[in-house]
């Protein structure tokens, strides 16, 4: 389960990373995300990075506390 939740915590990171990258500009993004609903796919990449991050923090935690 904690090498689950690793593999998530990297290809979330990854993804994240990489959505900032199509775009570099953090309020450019957040603009786009809340001016008229649609979003450009780099926020899109990062909005998915995050919950995949989370997932995995979730995974190590789950595993560190039954231990």
């Amino acid at each position: 389960m904690t090498l689950l939740g690793i593999l998530f915590l990297l290809v979330g990171a990854g993804l994240a990373i990489y959505g900032y990258s199509l775009n570099n500009s953090v309020e450019a993004q957040l603009e786009s995300f809340f001016s008229n609903g649609s979003t450009n796919p780099g926020t899109i990449f990062i909005i998915i990075g995050i919950v995949v991050a989370v997932l995995g923090i979730v995974f190590i935690l789950k595993k560190k506390k039954q231990q």
